[in-house]
C-alpha cells in the first residue's frame, strides 16, 4: 500500500500560494474600490456645491469644505481638489479634479505597492439662478 502522504504534501504546496493571495488580496481590492468611490463622491459633491455658490471665491471655499467632508469618511490620505473657476458665469461647467492615495497596509504582497494613487473627475454647470453674469 502507498502511503498518500507525499501526494498531500505537494496539493498543499500548489494550493497554498492560491489561497495566501486571494487572503490577502481580497482585502486590499476592496479597500482600493472603496476609496476609489468614495473619491468620486466627495469630487462629485464638491462640483455640485461650487456649481450652487453665488460667485468663485465661495464656490471655491464651499468645495473645499463639502470635499474634506466627504472624504473623511473613505480610507483616502493626502487627498487634495482642484476646482477649476476660470469663468464662473451663469451655464458654464465648473470641473473638480480630485486625488489621494491608498495604502494597501498589511494587504501587501512582494511584487504590489504599498499604495496606489486614485483619482477622480467631476463636472456640474454652474446654477443660472444663483451666479451672476
Amino acid at each position: 500500500m502507498i502511503s498518500g502522504r507525499g501526494q498531500s504534501l505537494v496539493e498543499l504546496a500548489i494550493c497554498l500560494p492560491v489561497v495566501l493571495a486571494l487572503g490577502l488580496g481580497v482585502p486590499a481590492v476592496v479597500r482600493i474600490v472603496d476609496a476609489n468611490a468614495g473619491l468620486h463622491a466627495a469630487t462629485e459633491a464638491a462640483a455640485g456645491a461650487a456649481a450652487r455658490a453665488a460667485d468663485a471665491s465661495a464656490a471655491e471655499a464651499t468645495a473645499q469644505t463639502r470635499f474634506a467632508a466627504v472624504i473623511a469618511l473613505y480610507p483616502v490620505r493626502s487627498s487634495s481638489l482642484v476646482v477649476s473657476l476660470d469663468d464662473f458665469s451663469r451655464g458654464t461647467t465648473i470641473t473638480a479634479t480630485a486625488t489621494g492615495i491608498v495604502d494597501i497596509g498589511w494587504e501587501t504582497m512582494a511584487l504590489l505597492p504599498a499604495h496606489i494613487v486614485i483619482e477622480a473627475k467631476a463636472e456640474a454647470r454652474a446654477e443660472p439662478w444663483r451666479s451672476r453674469p
